[in-house]
């Protein structure tokens, strides 16, 4: 049952286990001492057992408490003596702390853990080896990306092990898969810092290598780790150590050494530089990489390369600027399909290479671009939706790269532009094809577009647009549920809408209905964006009157009570309010100089101001 996994495994394994103990207990004690037909239970049958749960499919969640509940039932057989001379054993616990790995549910990292403390306590004599630690620290691995905290647990756990072997002899030692683990946790946790970290730990490893460590040498999966950690970390400085190493591992493999650089090696430090926008760094590096290949290596570019060195150029600062970034990437995109038609290569431009050179484009605020980015889509639309090859297929990330290319461009047609692109992805998503899903960004950016047009009716049209999106959403596509940025676009439609007093009355009708949804919403809540936009909507479309000071008084103070007073929130009643009438408003809170309490900010998360006036 362990060895060929069957979603009844574990069941049917725990029900022989109990059959075999019950017969056990009906047997009488003196004639089941000897008899060999009365199927006592061993060590090996509980490990059977809780292997057989551990690879039971599509029952990850419930497994390591299964698996825990094999050996508190056994501690009871054993307690009312059923059991007797059988207790578990280090693979027992080896298995509980991988079923806890498997599992992947909050909390599974801190019980592991907790099961590894256990082995080492002396009063269980139960000893855990190699795997014991490396198995829990693979768990605060797996666990990094949502733990900020993952890495140190995971360093604690092989500082532990290391101290412990240095006290006992018999003790395990570390090994390059314990190391390895560690360095994966520092790695998927992206915590600034952690390249550093990951950095310090490769040196120890190598210290404890050159003491007479066997077990503990670095490998290229070492290095490829220690690398992404570099490339994750967000620190100054840390592509070009990343790169480093590269080039560390290339000297190596050239001395004959087994530390090669693969694909994944020259990748990472490829997405490193690309994080940067180092793409002059980056597209020496894939020269270097086919140079490489004409002597030998392994490691030709693939679509991932030339994705992130297409990145990167998005992302430069430097030269010329943005229109150096499109000449550069359209040549480096030109050459990858020649190679590709010369049979230079055997790797084709796919939907990340295509996506990543209309990302160019929309970032360049170039004049061509919105030309540029809707041939490339139609290009892809042609090949991938209507020809029939899904590695060129466009996704939603596609259709959003242009949209935002669109609503960046200020071009005339960018409303139009905008409705025909998201006609179009609603209409191949309705003929089956998945990948173009409609989602809450495209739609979002597309109110954002109609926001900034020059339209009278732009509120009405951006309040149908997000009709649209919420009966979208409505029909099961999840992916298209309304956002707090999705009612914020249809606020700043209203608030800058221009044209006569009827047009601004209904303008600010859409913004009251816009608010009042927003706010009573089963899956949303107001940010201070929303406050902010509603109070410019006040300002600008409503006369100033005792019915206006009623309503931004009441706007206000509900803002106070959610603790979503943010700086547009304050500049708004600024612009909305004597002096005298907004300290009206703050008596009775603990003010100094008409700055609003703390409370009043408390939810305040900056970065979600994301709509520019």
């Amino acid at each position: 049952l362990a060895e060929y996994p069957q979603t009844f495994s574990g069941f049917l394994a725990q029900d022989l286990l109990e059959f075999m103990v019950s017969t056990v207990s009906s047997t009488n004690k003196n004639k089941r001492r000897n008899n060999p037909n009365v199927p006592k239970p061993s060590v090996e049958t509980i490990n059977g057992v809780l292997k057989a749960w551990m690879v039971t499919p599509n029952y990850h969640d419930a497994v390591a408490r299964r698996v825990e509940s094999v050996l508190a039932k056994l501690a009871g057989w054993q307690s009312d003596n059923t059991l007797w001379g059988i207790t578990p054993d280090t693979v027992s616990y080896n298995t509980c702390i991988n079923c806890w790995k498997q599992s992947g549910i909050p909390g599974a990292a801190e019980r592991a853990t907790e099961i590894l403390a256990l082995m080492e306590d002396d009063s269980t004599n139960i000893a855990p080896d190699a795997i014991s630690y490396c198995s829990c620290i693979s768990c605060w691995a797996g666990c990094a990306a949502t733990n900020p905290s993952a890495g140190a647990n995971a360093e604690a756990i092989l500082t532990r092990m290391h101290s412990r072997g240095v006290e006992n002899e018999d003790a395990p030692k570390p090994t390059t898969r314990c190391f390895n683990a560690v360095l994966l946790a520092y790695a998927n946790g992206r915590q600034k810092g952690g390249g550093k970290r990951a950095l310090e730990l490769l040196r120890f490893m190598e210290s404890l290598h050159s003491e007479g460590y066997d077990d503990c040498q670095p490998d290229s999966y070492t290095f490829n780790i220690v690398m992404k950690a570099l490339a994750n970390c967000k620190e100054n400085g840390a592509a070009e150590k990343a790169s480093q190493l590269l080039r560390r591992m290339e000297q190596s493999y050239d001395k004959e050494s087994a530390l090669q650089p693969d694909l994944f090696s020259y990748n990472i430090v490829l997405d490193a530089f690309s994080r940067i926008g180092d793409a002059e760094s980056a597209e020496k590096l894939l020269q270097q990489m086919y140079d490489r290949a004409e002597r030998g290596s392994m490691a030709k570019p693939n679509a991932h390369s030339y994705t992130a060195v297409l990145s990167a150029w998005g992302r430069t600062r430097n030269g010329d600027g943005k229109a150096v970034a499109t000449m550069r990437a359209e040549e480096l995109f030109n050459n990858f399909e020649r190679k590709y038609a010369a049979g230079e290569t055997d790797v084709q431009a796919d939907t990340s290479v295509y996506n990543a050179l209309i990302n160019v484009w929309a970032k360049s605020g170039e004049r061509k671009a919105l030309y540029r980015v809707t041939q490339i889509l139609s290009t892809m639309e042609e090949l991938g939706l209507q020809g029939g090859d899904d590695s060129v297929a466009p996704n939603s990330r596609t259709y959003c790269a242009v949209l935002d290319c669109i609503a960046r461009s200020r071009n005339f047609k960018a409303y139009n532009k905008a409705l025909e692109v998201i006609q179009r992805m609603e209409d191949f998503y309705s003929e089956g094809h998945e990948s173009v899903r409609p989602c809450a960004r495209a739609y979002s950016i597309v109110i954002s577009t109609i926001a900034r047009s020059r339209k009278r009716d732009k509120a009405v049209k951006a309040q149908e647009m997000l009709r649209r999106m919420e009966s979208e959403y409505v029909k099961g596509n999840s992916a298209a549920r309304p956002t707090a940025y999705s009612y914020n676009g249809v606020l700043n439609a209203a608030a800058f809408t221009s044209g006569d007093e009827r047009d601004q009355e209904e303008a600010f009708r859409v913004a009251c209905l816009t608010f009042d949804e927003l706010r009573i919403s089963e899956y949303l809540q107001p940010t201070h964006v929303s406050y902010g936009t509603f109070l410019k909507a006040i300002r600008k479309l409503m006369p100033d009157s005792e019915i206006r000071e009623k309503l931004v008084t009441s706007v206000f103070r509900r803002c106070c009570k959610e603790g979503l007073v943010g700086e547009m929130v304050l500049r708004e009643m600024k612009a909305l309010s004597s002096p005298d009438f907004y300290q009206s408003l703050l008596e009775g809170y603990d003010t100094k100089l008409g700055i609003p309490p703390k409370s009043f900010s408390a939810n305040v998360v900056e970065r979600d101001y994301d709509w520019r006036e």
